[in-house]
């Protein structure tokens, strides 16, 4: 007993807690320094942003990349590029150190784009790829687009355009655009290396669908996340086609794009950006020998452009350059001090242990011997033990045999399922050919669509290894391909499909199907009427917990009037409430620049 004292007494000596920050004080200085950085109060807002990287590092807290990035968007706001890339290496290095990588790609991209705008391209490329690789890796394609762009730019302006159609076809062979937004981003990088390799017309072909996309979700909030992206997309994809223009010397196009972001109010476009219309207002002003006005934005873009790169010398980016290269060196030089400190520690306690040891021994000779004699007694209960154990094993064998001829034969009860509902679909494609009636012939095309999406689901079940659970976001794909293929003309409609990895019994994923079938089918019919042109969007989400959110929402004419959805007025709606009901979910439609269907229900487990 006194030895036990003894142990507990030391480890309590050598113990020593680590300190921990005031986390109350540090989260209202960050949430002090947000309000005044969103408010422009930039000098107060770095010294709350510094006082809470203080109290971080003072504890040892190695979580600094938060902090980092403010500090960046700080530097950002001033137009300082060279401290900006500084904080964020320190965000890249802070975050790698801390192994909290669930949002590097974050990190990865905002020190990518600050690489680009001081023109440091192969930077820039390197940690673009970082970005869209960690993304690609996990199935997240919400900003993978965006980053290849950054890539495929950088590639560019080092002279390998070349490779950069390469990377852009094999990347997008293999995750081709699933939204208007990436088909936007496809566009505007094909047409960059159709201008480096000096292909003006298909350039310009490219540029007119990639305009023609974006005006669709110009200044639209329903496809962005805050003001400022709306503001950064307008601003990006407006100065590609004045660029283009201009270099191409078609200066009258350009002009509508390069007098929209120059009619913004002060503080609205970001000053590398703003130095950049500058310029091309002064080749436009140039061109038709309005020399005075050309002289006036000559002078605001050196002026601005001598304030953005001040502090910014080739000297400067040279020892950024160098750094860039030695940062795996440095790397390596505290990875071999850390393993000196360790070895260091470890002869330390290697002595205690030591001095232990002696002690040790003697309680552990007591120790042996009662040890022994428990051991005795637990080969007798060990051998009956075994006995019951054989037993067991037998009869799980058993078991487990049991377990794999149900699982054959529940595959073999899907299979036949899929084929009798293929029979039918067979049934009632034949009967189509006897039949004059345009009503019955809709009729039995719905019918028959509604059968082909419990044949998918019976289809996936009998393929899969594990036969319980269906897999969603495979499914929905699959089903949305499979009713684009049975309409005609179905060019003009484009479907946005964001969909988690959400897995469901069977009994909740054919009433979900089903849903879904009619609110397409019924999209296709009816909200884009005499061959008007729109988009579909479906989204399936988990909302919190076990709640699964399904909405499938056009933007076409929407309702007829005096059309109401709460009455049981349509074969359509009444079979989406009944299959609502089968899932104990709450289905409401709206009327929101187009229709919305709303369905929420609880996953249930079998």
């Amino acid at each position: 007993m006194r030895f036990l004292i003894f142990l507990s007494v030391v480890c309590l000596i050598s113990w020593r807690a680590p300190a921990q920050p005031d986390t109350s004080r540090v989260a209202a200085l960050l949430e002090e320094g947000r309000v005044l950085l969103k408010a422009n109060k930039l000098d107060p807002a770095e010294e709350d942003f510094q006082q809470a990287l203080k109290l971080y590092q003072a504890a040892g807290n190695l979580r600094l990349h938060p902090v980092y990035d403010l500090l960046a968007q700080v530097s950002e706001m001033r137009a300082d590029l060279k401290k900006e890339v500084d904080y964020r290496n320190l965000e890249v290095n802070a975050m790698e150190a801390s192994h909290d990588t669930a949002d590097c790609d974050y990190h990865y991209g905002k020190l990518s784009l600050a690489y680009s705008e001081m023109g440091m391209y192969e930077f820039s490329e390197a940690y673009a790829r970082k970005a869209y690789q960690y993304l690609r890796s996990r199935y997240k394609f919400c900003d993978f687009y965006g980053y290849l762009s950054i890539e495929i730019y950088g590639l560019i302006k080092q002279g390998k355009a070349q490779e950069a159609y390469r990377v852009l076809r094999e990347i997008t062979t293999e995750s081709p655009p699933a939204n208007i937004a990436q088909r936007i981003d496809l566009n505007a990088m094909y047409g960059n290396i159709y201008v480096a390799e000096g292909q003006y017309a298909k350039a310009e072909q490219r540029f007119g669908q990639m305009i023609d996309a974006y005006r669709i979700t110009d200044f639209k909030p329903l496809y962005y996340a805050s003001e400022e992206q709306m503001m950064l997309d307008h601003v990006y994809y407006y100065g590609v086609m004045g660029d283009f223009y201009i270099q191409t010397k078609q200066y009258r196009k350009a002009i509508p794009y390069v007098r929209d972001i120059l009619a913004f109010p002060p503080g609205r476009v970001k000053p590398i950006a703003l130095t950049r219309f500058y310029r091309m207002q002064f080749v436009i002003d140039s061109s038709s020998g309005n020399y005075v006005s050309a002289i006036r934005y000559f002078e605001k873009s050196k002026q601005l452009n001598d304030s953005l790169f001040s502090i910014t010398s080739k000297k400067q980016m040279a020892e950024m350059e160098i750094s860039y290269h030695t940062n795996q060196q440095r790397q390596a030089i505290k990875l071999l001090e850390m393993q000196g400190k360790n070895q260091a520690a470890d002869l330390k306690e290697a002595h205690l242990q030591k001095n232990i040891t002696f002690a040790g021994i003697a309680a552990m000779l007591l120790i042996t011997g009662l040890a022994y004699r428990g051991y005795r007694n637990k080969q007798r209960s060990n051998r009956a033990l075994q006995a019951k154990q054989a037993e067991i094993n037998k009869q799980n064998g058993s078991l487990q045999q049991l377990l794999k001829e149900k699982e054959w034969l529940l595959k073999e009860v899907h299979h036949r399922v899929k084929n009798n509902l293929q029979i039918v679909i067979s049934l009632l494609n034949t009967q189509t050919d006897y039949l004059d009636n345009p009503s019955a012939l809709h009729a039995i095309q719905d019918s028959r669509e509604r059968m082909q999406a419990i044949a998918l689901i019976h289809q996936k079940l009998y393929q899969q290894e594990q036969s319980a659970l269906i897999d969603m976001h495979s499914y929905i794909h699959e089903l949305v391909s499979h009713l684009v293929s049975s309409f005609s003309n179905m060019g003009r409609i484009w479907f946005d499909l964001e969909i988690e990895t959400i897995e469901l019994d069977v009994s909740q994923a054919v009433p979900l199907g089903l849903v879904l079938n009619e609110a397409i089918t019924n999209a296709v019919k009816y909200a884009f009427p005499k061959g008007a042109q729109g988009t579909i969007r479906v989204r399936l989400y988990r909302k919190k917990g076990r709640d699964i959110v399904l909405k499938i929402m056009d933007d076409g004419v929407g309702f007829p009037t005096g059309f109401d959805p709460d009455a049981r007025n349509s074969l359509g709606f009444q079979l989406m409430r009944l299959f609502a009901e089968q899932l104990e979910g709450e289905l409401h439609f709206f009327e929101r620049d187009g229709v919305e269907i709303n369905l929420r229900f609880r996953q249930q487990f079998s």
